[in-house]
C-alpha cells in the first residue's frame, strides 16, 4: 500500500492589482492562493490549488487551517480512499461549520487526493469516474461591469474571434436602461449566432430581478445568473416560476444538501457549483448527478482541469466557464468547445 508520507502547503501572496475587475457586488483585486501537494512513499504526487479573488489575509488563514486541522488527517492515509477521507474532514470541521474557509481547505485536499490517485494509476480522473464527453461547450466570461462600452465590445469580439459561441457579461447597473444598453451593444457587436448570458451577482431584490428578467428574456439572453442573494431559496423559486429565461445559481452554495433544497423546491434551472465552496470534485460530481435526477443542466462556476474532468462524466454538462484563452493556455478550443484533459490525474497532457 502506497501511503501519503508528506503534505506540503504553499502560500502564494499576490499584491492587489491597481485596476481590479468588478461586478455589481464587489471588486476583485486578487489576494493570492494556497497549493497543497501530497507525496506518497513511492514518490507519486497530487496537487490541489485554491485561489482568492479578494481578502488579503485569506491565503494565510486557509494555510493555517489546512496545516492544523486537515494535514494530520491525510498524513499516512491511502490516497485511494478519497471519499472516506473527505467525509472524515467534513466531520472534523463540523465544530466551526463545514463552509467558508473550511470548505476551501477540503477542496484543496480532495483535489490533491484525486490527482494523486489518478497519477498513481496513470489515467485522467474522468476515466476513474467513467467518462462520457471528450469536448465540453465553453463560454467566455469577459464583460465586467466596470469596463466601459468600448472595452466590453472589444473583448467580446475577441472572444468570438477565438472561437467562443457564447459570452457572459455582468449586469446590475443602477438602472435597468443601463443594463439593457450594455446587453444590446454586445449583441449588436457579436451578431445573432453568439449567445449572451447575464449575471448580476446577488445585487437585486426579488421584485427587481423579476422586472429586469422579463426584459432580458425578451432580448434573448441565454440565462439570468444569481440576480438575488444566493441563500434566498424562496426568492429563487419565485424567479423560476415568474420568468421564462433560465435561472442559474449555485456558485455561492456549499453543500450537496443546499443544492438538493434548491432542486426540490424548483428554485433553479441551471446549477453552477464552485470547486472551492463545494469542497472539491467529489461534491461536484454528486451535485451534477443530483441535478441530472431533476433534469437540470450543470454549468461550471470557473474553469480549469478539475471542472473539465467532472463535466466529462456528466450527461447534463452544459457549459464550462472560462475567460479569453491566452497564448500559453493548455485549453484547446474548437467549434465553441474545449477538449477535456488527457493527462493523468488532473494534468493536461
Amino acid at each position: 500500500m502506497d501511503l501519503i508520507t508528506r503534505v506540503d502547503i504553499e502560500i502564494n501572496h499576490q499584491l492587489p492589482v491597481l485596476r481590479p475587475v468588478a461586478d455589481a457586488l464587489q471588486s476583485l483585486p486578487g489576494a493570492g492562493s494556497v497549493t497543497v501537494k501530497l507525496t506518497t512513499q513511492s514518490g507519486v504526487t497530487g496537487t490541489g490549488h485554491v485561489s482568492f479573488g479578494r481578502i488579503a489575509g485569506a491565503p494565510d488563514a486557509l494555510a493555517a487551517l489546512i496545516a492544523h486541522e486537515l494535514k494530520p488527517m491525510v498524513m499516512g492515509s491511502d490516497p485511494s480512499k478519497v471519499k472516506a477521507k473527505r467525509q472524515a474532514m467534513l466531520q472534523e470541521l463540523e465544530y466551526h461549520g463545514a463552509f467558508g474557509l473550511g470548505m476551501f481547505g477540503i477542496a484543496a485536499m480532495d483535489t490533491a487526493l484525486w490527482d494523486c490517485w489518478g497519477r498513481k494509476l496513470g489515467v485522467p480522473c474522468w476515466k476513474l469516474w467513467g467518462g462520457l464527453h471528450e469536448w465540453i461547450p465553453a463560454y467566455a466570461m469577459v464583460g465586467w461591469l466596470n469596463y466601459d462600452d468600448d472595452k466590453v465590445v472589444q473583448i467580446c469580439k475577441e472572444a468570438r474571434e477565438q472561437g467562443f459561441r457564447a459570452v457572459k457579461i455582468k449586469v446590475g447597473f443602477p438602472t435597468l436602461p443601463q443594463d439593457i444598453h450594455r446587453i444590446r451593444i454586445v449583441q449588436s457587436a457579436l451578431g445573432p449566432d453568439i449567445a449572451v448570458m447575464v449575471d448580476a451577482n446577488q445585487s437585486l431584490t426579488v421584485a427587481e430581478a423579476v422586472r429586469r428578467g422579463r426584459y432580458f428574456q425578451e432580448l434573448g439572453c441565454r440565462w439570468w445568473e444569481e440576480p438575488i442573494s444566493a441563500s434566498d431559496l424562496d426568492g429563487y423559486a419565485q424567479l423560476v416560476q415568474s420568468l421564462d429565461i433560465p435561472i442559474a445559481t449555485g456558485e455561492n452554495l456549499y453543500t450537496l444538501q443546499d443544492f438538493a433544497r434548491f432542486l426540490k423546491h424548483d428554485a433553479v434551472d441551471i446549477v453552477q457549483p464552485d470547486l472551492r465552496r463545494t469542497g472539491g470534485p467529489t461534491a461536484m460530481l454528486e451535485i451534477g448527478t443530483t441535478a441530472l435526477g431533476f433534469n437540470k443542466p450543470y454549468a461550471s462556476h470557473g474553469g480549469g482541469a478539475v471542472q473539465l474532468n467532472v463535466m466529462a462524466c456528466l450527461p447534463n454538462a452544459l457549459f464550462l466557464e472560462t475567460g479569453l484563452i491566452s497564448q500559453d493556455s493548455p485549453l484547446e478550443l474548437m467549434d465553441g468547445c474545449v477538449r477535456v484533459p488527457q493527462g493523468p490525474g488532473f494534468s493536461w497532457q
